[in-house]
């Protein structure tokens, strides 16, 4: 492994210069370059979902360090492993270093690359000075190459006349474009805006047929899928009983829609209205069977079950407990009485239903 990335990027830089690469060496480098794609996964500039996927990422990273930095040594360097070489110099403080390495990722044609050189000169980060032009220049190529985060953010400084004219009108647009393509951060934006559209001009609002519940529910689903812990707290709010929609038959509907769609935690929050018969008819075998789902799914635990009600847990409806030990007791996974008493033996036996 190279010393330091001091080091490193002098070889980097140094090999660039050189005419050819031996064939022994050229082919040691693909290796080495499949290898680093193969443990560290393709470059991205996309914010990781949640603080266990930034943990995970650079694990993998670090795993990868020693065949990414073989990647690059050579005439030819391999562009992806150029991006990840910048990550972990990035990821050491080595600022300058990582700017310029990934300066030669973008122009071997790595997109997320010029999206990091937009967030280097957007932020002003270590020993590089804030650049709005080069900024919004960097962004713009990576945006016109495809690169999701790239037109997120430049939408979002459309809308703070960051760098560029205000314009909501592109800042939506943009959000869109990136949502479209599966981006989780633009969902989140997108819901929020969908939700609360006071950010945007009345008329464009109007327009947009904003605010608009259901769009955002859709945005926050989408995101909160691909584990976006942020969506996955909006989505609960919005479901739950002083969220936004205070009409109960509006947020069944609503409720329910989303939990067609396989949500867990919409699927969860339908069965605590049928528990209480709200928005919907009285039905314990069907909340106790809903309840039974969303732990099935493995993203709701024992302890989020159910809901609450002005911010407090309140007791097991009586039939709705019994069916739900009945659930437990048919499955294999509860031999305590039928008491209607969901404690702590009822929810040990619930924790097996994500396991079954």
């Amino acid at each position: 492994m190279i010393r330091s990335t001091r080091d490193l990027t002098k070889v980097i830089l140094a090999a660039a210069l050189m005419p050819l690469a031996a064939p022994a060496q050229a082919a040691g480098a693909e290796d080495a370059a499949r290898l680093c794609r193969e443990l560290a996964g393709p470059a991205t500039a996309e914010a990781p979902v949640s603080k266990q996927a930034v943990s995970d990422y650079f694990r993998a990273l670090r795993s990868a360090r020693a065949s990414c930095e073989r990647a690059v040594i050579g005439a030819n360097p391999d562009p992806e492993a150029l991006f990840q070489v910048a990550v972990l110099m990035q990821a050491d403080g080595e600022h300058a270093l990582a700017l310029e390495t990934f300066e030669l990722a973008a122009e071997a044609g790595v997109a997320a690359a010029r999206t990091k050189l937009g967030d280097y000169f957007n932020f002003g980060t270590g020993d590089v000075s804030e650049d709005l032009d080069r900024a919004i220049a960097e962004y713009r190529a990576a945006a016109d190459a495809g690169d999701l985060p790239a037109k997120a953010t430049l939408g979002m400084m459309s809308g703070l006349g960051r760098g560029t004219s205000r314009d909501f009108r592109q800042m939506v647009g943009l959000l869109q474009e990136a949502a479209d393509g599966g981006y989780h951060f633009a969902q989140l934006r997108l819901a929020s805006i969908y939700m609360n559209p006071r950010s945007l001009p009345r008329g464009l609002a109007e327009e947009l047929g904003l605010p608009d519940v259901v769009k955002a529910a859709e945005m926050l689903e989408l995101a909160s899928k691909q584990g976006n812990e942020d969506a996955a707290r909006a989505l609960s709010q919005l479901y739950s009983e002083d969220g936004p929609v205070t009409d109960p038959a509006q947020r069944a509907a609503l409720i329910r829609r989303s939990a067609q769609g396989g949500d867990p935690a919409a699927i969860n929050a339908l069965g605590f209205l049928y528990e209480r018969g709200e928005g919907v008819d009285y039905d314990p075998e069907q909340a106790a069977s809903l309840y039974v789902q969303a732990l099935e799914s493995g993203q709701v635990s024992v302890n989020e079950i159910r809901g609450r009600v002005d911010g407090r847990a309140v007791a097991w409806d009586r039939d709705t407990a019994l069916a739900f030990q009945r659930i437990l007791q048919e499955r294999g996974l509860y031999d305590g009485a039928l008491d209607a008493k969901v404690g702590p033996g009822t929810l040990r036996a619930a924790r097996g239903l994500a396991t079954q």
